[in-house]
């Protein structure tokens, strides 16, 4: 008689299901080598598994008739929705009210515990994540080490992402993809870790080898309510039973009073002045920009290197160190680490160049916080030789505080402005345009386009020669919310078509 798979991931638990011990239980199902865990029962596929549990905006219990009818071969769920007590007798539902405390051991057991053979690296921060993941992807893979990402551009390697619908998904779906990553030989995951994610628990159970921090500023605060939230979320990652070692940016005010306090091994990194009374450091100065990039001075507890940054903008060379101390951490050579930054290529939508005639230049940045706009028209201005332009929107539904802020930052950085949409969602975009714009002083140099596409063509044809023109906000992205509908657009590819036109 075959073995039911289910002994080598469920009965093992010392737990008891309705009323029973869950190694007594008869009469379960076969589970195919083939089946997934799925928690989203419009994910279901004939012969899966449905874990019916709580969510941020109802229970999964709702939804296990449907589950059924989609073909789920077993059931698990804490507790039974009202009125469906009728269901509890069926041999593929199984109710098992300790089900949330011992998920992470479970989903882990399913998958053949592919994680514990993986190396994770944890990145959290409001900005420079996806950049810091993906440089590490791009370093390991220089190093002979294959990797992989897992983001909000997508996961698997940096060039060929499968789109997620979330940065961090939840524990199941993680679990999955380390499941695949493990089979195509890939052994190091480096993922975006959101405050979300972290306040939500999606990444129970996993211990990460190292957990870097990049930078805290205002966002997301239509979820935390307030900075002190916020960051006591992203302070979450940094305790024993999550993560192993730490690498934080101690020129972030937050991070320097989190790397203080840590009671990880901490590696620091930053601007070298900032980077004194840390006994492992990466920190850097006497910062030259050459136009196509940086070179700096490093500074480390092991020595002193000349270091080149092929990329845009001095927070890029945080991200970059931020990937370095990851590699370290890892056990990784600090010379050949420094040999392979020389190497490194700008990220998708991410400070991202395009050089249009007439010597004018577009850069894409996904810039949608304040903090994370300053930083990039800050950037530009320390390389254009012109005027520099400012495209952006900010998000209908979210944060409406930051919009006047980042109207104040654009008039300051900016020589010229235009305010146009980004996701309105169910906000009429003028409305959306207009709170942006109350932030500025006079507004002498702003105008407001609705349209983002005449938006950018508009900074296009009003633009001279050595202008850069930097449009925020939607980088990787390749749609846009209006209303409740979801439309196509690649801002990346809408420039490129731009360019084959002008050219």
């Amino acid at each position: 008689m075959p073995v039911n798979p289910l002994q080598s991931w469920l009965t093992p638990f010392k737990a008891t299901a309705a009323g029973q011990s869950l190694c007594a239980l008869e009469n379960l199902p076969e589970i195919r080598h083939d089946a997934q865990l799925q928690i989203n029962s419009n994910a279901v596929k004939p012969g899966d598994v449905f874990l019916a549990l709580a969510g941020v905006t109802g229970h999964g219990n709702r939804y296990i008739r449907q589950a059924i009818a989609a073909g789920a071969a077993l059931v698990l769920t804490d507790v039974l929705a009202v009125g469906d007590e009728a269901l509890a007798p069926q041999s593929q539902i199984i109710v098992w009210p300790d089900l949330p405390s011992v998920l992470p051991e479970l989903v882990s057991r399913f998958y053949h515990d592919a994680v514990k053979s993986m190396n994770l690296v944890a990145i959290t921060g409001t900005n420079g994540k996806s950049s810091t993941a993906i440089f590490i992807n791009q370093l390991s893979e220089l190093l002979d080490a294959p990797s992989a990402v897992i983001g909000t551009l997508g996961y698997g390697h940096y060039q060929n992402l499968t789109p997620l619908q979330n940065t961090t998904p939840h524990l199941v779906d993680l679990h999955r993809i380390f499941s695949k990553l493990h089979a195509e030989g890939r052994h190091l995951a480096a993922m975006e870790v959101s405050s979300h994610a972290l306040v939500q628990q999606r990444v129970a159970g996993l211990k990460f080898e190292t957990a870097i921090f990049t930078n805290l500023s205002r966002d997301h605060l239509d979820y935390h309510g307030t900075m002190e939230a916020y960051g006591d979320a992203k302070a979450l990652l940094f305790v024993e039973n999550q993560s192993r070692t730490a690498v934080i940016n101690v020129s972030d005010a937050f991070g320097k009073k989190l790397a203080q306090i840590s009671q990880l091994p901490v590696l620091a990194y930053g601007r070298l002045s900032d980077c004194h009374g840390f006994s492992r450091f990466l920190a850097y100065d006497e910062l030259e920009s050459d136009g196509h990039g940086f070179s700096c001075k490093l500074h480390t507890d092991a020595g002193q290197f000349n270091l080149h940054i092929p990329l845009l903008a001095e927070f890029n060379v945080q991200n970059v160190l931020a990937a370095m101390g990851a590699m370290v951490q890892l056990g990784y050579s600090l010379p050949a680490v420094v040999e392979a930054v020389r190497l490194l290529k700008s990220v998708p939508g991410r400070m991202e160049i395009w050089h249009f005639p007439g010597d004018v230049s577009v850069v894409v940045d996904y810039a949608h916080t304040p903090d994370a706009l300053q930083q990039s028209l800050i950037a530009l201005r320390q390389q254009c030789r012109g005027r520099v332009w400012c495209v952006f929107g900010c998000g209908g539904d979210r944060d409406k505080g930051k919009r006047p802020l980042m109207g104040q930052i654009a008039e300051l950085y900016a020589d010229h402005v235009i305010i146009t949409a980004d996701n309105p969602r169910t906000e009429a975009v003028l409305d959306i345009c207009n709170d942006i714009a109350a932030g500025m002083k006079t507004g002498a140099n702003c105008q407001i386009e609705p349209d983002r596409e005449s938006a950018i063509k508009l900074a296009l044809i009003e633009a001279h020669a050595h202008d850069m023109i930097l449009v925020a906000g939607k980088g990787h992205e390749t749609y846009q919310i209006l209303g409740s509908a979801v439309r196509d657009y690649d801002e990346r590819k809408f420039i490129d078509a731009l360019l084959a036109e002008m050219s």
